[in-house]
């Protein structure tokens, strides 16, 4: 990154293999390893996470993806430049064997209002190209036990207690997303559809999303989760992707 890091914490669902240890320590980067007993799922490993973060704006970064090298740079910018700002994303690039060759942008929207819109349906952000404040997700509650919806459940918090312009994305691309049949694989099947469905109930019964989306969700996302993965990416591709803009994207 163009701009260096002043603390990088790792959190493990559990303890890292050895080759990774050791790859971590030999990397010269200021890491804090923190593991947990295994077997926790994403919400309680994220919110361990973030508590031994010392910084206020934090990067937030999957295992397996790319961050171009001003990522870092231009988010952290930004935030500094919009202090209502809370949480913000960027458009994602996503490839599968080669990331000077991504194949699908996945969009997110701009403006406030069209972001408090496209919550009541979706997640309005891409969870790995953003960049929070701390303080403000510690006092929302951190992230939470829901499988398979932690950031969305998140934002759907933050939204409620903070309005609209707690929420951001910029329109650039800062990182690429390693994408297979494994990453469609866990959006798909029985047991999916059903974690969808308790999470949207879940939702409606709290008030963070209103009863009428909730069984419009209902009747649209669930029924979507149980087609033939291939028709499922078809309809990710239509509702979420677009093509890649040229010269964005690439390493």
């Amino acid at each position: 990154q163009t701009l260096p890091p002043q603390q990088v914490v790792v959190s493990c669902d559990g303890t890292p293999p050895m080759p990774l240890h050791q790859c971590l320590e030999a990397s010269g980067l200021p890491i804090e390893l923190v593991m947990g007993p295994g077997s926790e799922g994403v919400g309680p490993v994220l919110a361990r996470g973030l508590l031994h973060c010392r910084e206020e704006l934090v990067l937030r970064v999957d295992a397996d993806d790319l961050s171009l090298p001003e990522r870092a740079a231009c988010q952290v910018s930004w935030m500094e430049q919009q202090p209502q700002v809370l949480v913000m994303s960027t458009p994602i690039s996503e490839f599968r064997d080669r990331p000077d060759q991504p194949l699908l942008q996945r969009w997110v929207p701009s403006s406030p209002g069209e972001i408090a819109r496209v919550a009541r349906w979706r997640n309005p952000l891409n969870h790995p190209s953003v960049i929070l404040r701390r303080s403000a997700v510690l006092a929302a509650g951190n992230y939470h036990s829901v499988p398979g919806f932690e950031d969305y459940e998140l934002w759907l918090r933050l939204l409620r207690a903070y309005g609209p312009g707690a929420l951001a994305n910029l329109p650039q691309t800062l990182v690429l997303a390693r994408v297979g049949t494994a990453h469609l694989g866990r959006r798909h099947g029985w047991g999916y559809a059903m974690a969808e469905a308790r999470f949207l109930l879940q939702c409606g019964r709290r008030g963070l999303l209103p009863i009428w989306c909730v069984i419009r969700s209902l009747l649209l996302r669930v029924p979507l989760r149980l087609l033939p993965p291939r028709f499922l990416a078809g309809a990710m591709v239509v509702v979420t992707r677009r093509a890649v803009p040229k010269g964005r994207g690439h390493v």
